[in-house]
């Protein structure tokens, strides 16, 4: 008698798990946003990108933005591909450009990455020492962490 309760109770539990399986995935299924058709790329002239740390500069303040997905860049044009969902939208990328110094517009044309020159190039503040934005930086890390004066 007690084997026949033993498996019972394994086919009880069996069902009852697949049951919670099945209720879960029809629930979930219904449930779930589809982010296929919301993802958009928009491209913009954008004016001053013209170097690696510039290009630093407007990575980190776009990807703190929620819905931004990827970019990618041609700094011999001076365009930016950028492509974002929901609730990021152009007007916002323009402004979130605009307010850390690079003012933009979207344009039509799509960013030609294969074509066009993606690696960094000097700046006007770059010599051959390096980018003087990214030496001003780790100076100004090199002073919070070990106290005035220069490295």
């Amino acid at each position: 008698m007690s084997v026949r309760k033993g498996s019972m109770m394994r086919c009880f539990f069996k069902v009852l798990a697949v049951s919670g399986i099945l209720a879960c995935v029809l629930w979930g299924s219904g449930n779930t946003p589809s982010f296929a058709d919301t993802l958009k790329s928009t491209t913009f002239q954008v004016q001053g990108m013209s170097c690696g740390s510039c290009l630093s500069t407007i990575r980190s303040e776009l990807f703190k933005k929620q819905g931004m997905v990827d970019l990618s860049v041609n700094l011999e044009q001076g365009l930016l591909r950028v492509d974002h969902r929901p609730p990021l939208n152009e007007e916002s990328i323009v402004r979130v450009l605009g307010e850390i110094g690079y003012p933009a517009k979207s344009v039509k044309e799509s960013v030609n990455v294969k074509g066009g020159n993606t690696t960094t190039r000097p700046c006007s503040g770059c010599d051959s020492n390096g980018c003087s934005a990214t030496a001003a930086s780790w100076r100004e890390l090199f002073r919070k962490l070990f106290g005035s004066g220069a490295p």
